[in-house]
């Protein structure tokens, strides 16, 4: 590769060129002048995205939108109590009936209905359909008199529950159901997100819906640990304020983002990051939820949990979580961005994009750096506790964010949170990036710019927003409760996402890295291959555990653990684009080459919560191979434990099903 050659190559995605470019189409369109600030604004060594001037940019693309895009007259949003006269089912009409007499003292907030919510649509924009009823319940005794009401009504609807709506895949409701939430509508549904106002006030969510318990069936926690229950609607951001006001314990791992509650991050078995942990389903020692009788139940024995703890919402309406947490403890965060190839490199003997080789001839890495980068990546995985990268496409450098923890000592008392209120890299200036970022992908100037043209300008912004700590002495020291949640707002920017859970082999009983490194290098290798960029967000991979729950796509994964890894885009992006990129990582990710040392076929298994319908995996639909291959031993697990649990407390598989069933997963698990 010639020097010539090289500067081509690397000039064709440059940021120079990029600008070059816009500024061209500037003078010809003096309405991309917002683009043009937005250029001048992240380039900026110490950007701050809380300040007026990108303030100014924000409201100049909500202007151009205005104009290009003919608004739609908004809908006023109209709530009223559910059971009134006015309603078919009527409240009045059960008072002095045993209905009425089991949930007494209902007021008339307890259960609200939202007139004007008759189409539900998830976060991500790839589910939709019709629903009978939206309800806000704020008490437990709600959730009972909604599930009663509806067992009674002719056309048997479904009650199911969806909070932030962030799921991809199909698993909420479907046409008819009645959908409960246990937060204000607009709080779960409205971009730029807003939280409830500190007059609302509810028994399913809040910091107040919180609390430490001495034991759950007489046993007390494990040394180092506690007990919390947690009441279903409690959001992520809550449960970290109350983490941090309190100081003594912390849940041992989480999503990144805040703006979920615990049904919602449960039901589906989500996790974090770090080959120590497992999954969010995994921490339950117990659950409380409504069954389809609208009784309350209550489940504690270990083997029923491992049904229990992460099944959709089939068992009923969960209402709380008693959850084993860790005591609290600190870490000094160093996030740093490095050159692509040095932060998980590629494994020996991989064909690497041309663009990747111009980008290493230009930096000067050749293979002694390669070598070295090889060490630092497996000691990063031995060591630190969180293991976390994040890429954006066409980039030169890769963010790398993992970290150890501590227990607390004396000089921690003064510890502060992560990210705080103000400044360059605060809350107000996440969230505003967020925003920022959706307002952008939804201008329909910007949709006319190429797809690849598209993610460098997200991820120029995203890379430099993220924090870049070269020295140890700067490190971010804050609680675990904070470093899990270090970035805000991402609920203002809406995306597609998939991803694949996938086991990790083993050579001569030890963890192959290089089966890791091939997975992340076969995605950014895909990245490069096509010039309709399917990916415009980021490329991502946390490392994880395995898992003892059923249904947990980790399971089984405990001697080597499991690479979570996504690619995500924009909702701009053309669905045969995206659609072909699921497909793509999906080959990659599940070849039928991946064995164990013995030579036992292994099973990646789809991410429940993202977007996986209409793959095809090792020539067949997913949902075939699911049921006779990657989950064919614990769906029946699962049938069988889930009939012995509803049985056990006076129901039936098909009531329960009846009431609260989700098709897709109906089908996939039952049938």
């Amino acid at each position: 590769m010639t020097i010539d050659s090289v500067n081509h190559h690397a000039s064709v995605l440059s940021a120079d060129k990029l600008r070059a470019e816009l500024l061209k189409s500037y003078e010809e369109d003096p309405r991309l002048e917002p683009f043009v600030k937005i250029l001048t604004a992240v380039e900026a060594p110490e950007i701050d995205y809380g300040s007026s001037e990108v303030e100014t940019i924000i409201q100049d693309l909500k202007k151009l939108n205005q104009e290009l895009i003919p608004e739609k007259p908004k809908k006023e949003v109209v709530i009223h109590r559910f059971f009134d006269a006015a309603h078919a089912g009527k409240y009045e009409d059960m008072e002095g009936t045993e209905l009425a007499a089991e949930t007494p003292g209902l007021t008339d907030k307890d259960v609200q209905e939202v007139d004007t919510a008759k189409v539900f649509s998830n976060w991500g924009k790839t589910v939709s359909f019709n629903v009978d009823h939206t309800l806000v319940v704020r008490t437990v005794a709600g959730v009972q008199k909604v599930v009663r009401w509806a067992a009674q009504q002719p056309n048997k609807p479904k009650v199911r529950v969806a909070g932030f709506r962030h799921s991809w895949a199909d698993i909420f409701g479907q046409d008819g159901d009645i959908i409960m939430m246990f937060l204000p509508y607009d709080t779960l549904t409205k971009i730029p997100f807003v939280s409830p106002d500190p007059s609302w006030s509810s028994e399913l969510t809040g910091k107040n819906a919180i609390q430490l318990v001495d034991s759950v069936t007489g046993q007390a926690p494990p040394a180092d640990h506690a007990f919390c229950k947690v009441m279903a609607g409690v959001t992520n951001d809550q449960f970290r304020e109350w983490s941090f006001e309190n100081k003594t314990v912390c849940i041992p791992f989480n999503v990144i983002m805040v703006e979920i509650t615990f049904g919602g991050s449960n039901a589906p078995v989500c996790h974090g990051a770090g080959f120590s942990t497992t999954t969010l389903s995994d921490l339950v020692r117990e659950i409380t939820y409504v069954d389809a009788t609208g009784n309350l139940q209550t489940i504690n024995d270990r083997t029923e949990l491992l049904a229990a703890s992460g099944c959709f919402g089939f068992l009923g309406i969960v209402v709380s979580l008693t959850l084993q947490v860790d005591k609290m403890s600190v870490t000094e965060m160093c996030p740093v961005k490095l050159p692509l190839p040095l932060t998980i490199p590629p494994p020996p003997g991989y064909k690497l994009p041309w663009q990747v080789k111009a980008m290493m001839f230009l930096h000067g890495i050749g293979e002694k750096q390669l070598r070295k980068a090889q060490q630092d990546f497996i000691e990063r995985c031995e060591k630190d506790y969180y293991l976390e990268w994040f890429w954006f496409p066409y980039q030169t450098d890769c963010w790398v964010n993992t970290w150890s923890k501590r227990p607390p000592g004396p000089n921690d008392t003064s510890t502060k949170a992560y990210p705080q209120v103000d400044g360059v890299n605060g809350v107000r200036s996440q969230q505003v990036q967020a925003t920022l970022a959706e307002v952008l992908v939804n201008c329909p100037l910007f949709k006319g710019l190429k797809g690849y043209m598209q993610a460098y300008v997200l991820g120029l912004g995203g890379m430099l927003a993220l924090p870049d700590i070269q020295n140890p002495k700067d490190a971010i020291k804050t609680y675990t409760s904070e470093a899990l949640h270090f970035r805000r707002g991402i609920q203002n920017f809406r995306c597609l996402d998939t991803e694949w859970e996938i086991p990790i082999t083993t050579v001569n009983g030890h963890r192959n890295y290089e089966q890791i490194q091939r997975a992340w290098w076969d995605a950014i290798t895909m990245i490069y291959s096509r010039e309709d960029a399917p990916v415009r967000v980021a490329l991502e991979m946390r490392l994880t555990g395995g898992s003892d729950v059923l249904l947990a796509p980790q399971r089984g994964n405990h001697v080597a653990g499991t690479a979570s890894i996504e690619i995500l885009s924009t909702l701009v992006t053309p669905k045969d684009t995206w659609a072909s990129a699921m497909q793509q990582v999906a080959d990659m990710w599940t070849s039928p080459e991946l064995k164990d040392e013995h030579g036992k076929a292994m099973y990646p298994r789809q991410h429940w919560a993202k977007q996986w319908e209409g793959v095809k995996v090792r020539d067949k639909d997913i949902k075939a191979y699911l049921k006779e291959d990657a989950y064919k031993e614990a769906f029946a697990e699962f049938r069988t434990d889930f009939e012995q649990i509803v049985t056990k407390r006076g129901s039936t598989v098909e009531q329960t099903l009846g009431m609260f069933g989700n098709a897709l997963m109906r089908d996939l698990i039952f049938n």
